[in-house]
């Protein structure tokens, strides 16, 4: 199977591991992943995520042996199946983190790009490659990208389809650290730790407002704020946290 996936306490691990692909995706890859990504979204005791690759790369993009004879039929099916597990991940009221320690090229720049946090060694090479073989991004990776960095950028990115490293991508504020390859997994552990001990309905439903806020006015931003703040102080993180902060005392999150 070209994917893992384990839990480790509240954490869930996804890791490409197709070394003789260096982790393109096909399409099983992808089935896979998208079963993944529902048992990370339905399972209530998983509180933080983290993507990896296995050696030498984080992802390398498509395998494009896989889908180059496809019929426009075919193509739309799979880019169907693409945006549900695309649409998972950016939806997931949980933090990810991506942890890459190689190529992430194409799809494999996007999926890092649903990473919340995305950390990255210094083996780290971010590319959209797609010009290379004449075809647009895919897995919402423009969309995605230009809100990172801004539009010009982003369009840059996708047209010369230029390497950048860690440094760099650390600097357009794309990688949120940079770490050796020998701790960067160590380093990833510990941050989905520290986020997995935190009020996890109050990040997911933090996430949830930044994300839709990207794309609406700014008086219906505030109205989803009301109604997130109306709803969160029902949880029993926020009332444990209240207590604690009256007790003058660390609180403990359950995520619930």
């Amino acid at each position: 199977m070209p994917l893992r996936y384990e839990k480790t306490g509240n954490i869930g691990v996804m890791t490409i591991d197709f070394p003789e692909k260096r982790n393109a995706l096909n399409y099983a890859a992808r089935l896979e992943m998208e079963e993944i990504a529902t048992e990370i979204r339905d399972d209530p005791d998983v509180r933080s995520v983290v993507f990896s690759g296995g050696p030498g790369a984080f992802c390398s993009g498509g395998d494009i042996s896989s889908f180059a004879k496809s019929t426009p039929v075919e193509m739309r099916d799979r880019l169907k199946q693409q945006h549900r597990v695309t649409r998972m991940f950016y939806d997931l009221e949980k933090p990810i983190i991506a942890a890459v320690d190689g190529p992430a090229y194409g799809v494999g720049f996007n999926l890092a790009l649903l990473g919340d946090l995305i950390l990255a060694s210094p083996l780290a090479k971010f590319c959209q490659s797609y010009a290379r073989v004449a075809i647009v991004p895919d897995g919402g990776g423009l969309y995605l990208l230009a809100r990172m960095v801004g539009t010009q950028r982003a369009k840059a990115m996708f047209f010369l389809a230029e390497t950048i490293g860690a440094d760099e991508a650390h600097n357009l504020g794309i990688v949120h650290a940079v770490h050796s390859s020998e701790t960067i997994m160590d380093e990833a552990m510990t941050l989905a730790e520290k986020l997995a001990a935190g009020p996890t309905r109050a990040f997911g439903l933090g996430k949830a407002m930044l994300n839709r806020g990207m794309d609406i006015d700014f008086a219906s931003y505030l109205e989803l704020e009301a109604v997130g703040e109306a709803y969160i102080m029902e949880t029993e993180d926020h009332k444990a946290a209240v207590s604690a902060f009256m007790e003058k005392r660390k609180p403990e999150f359950k995520g619930r």
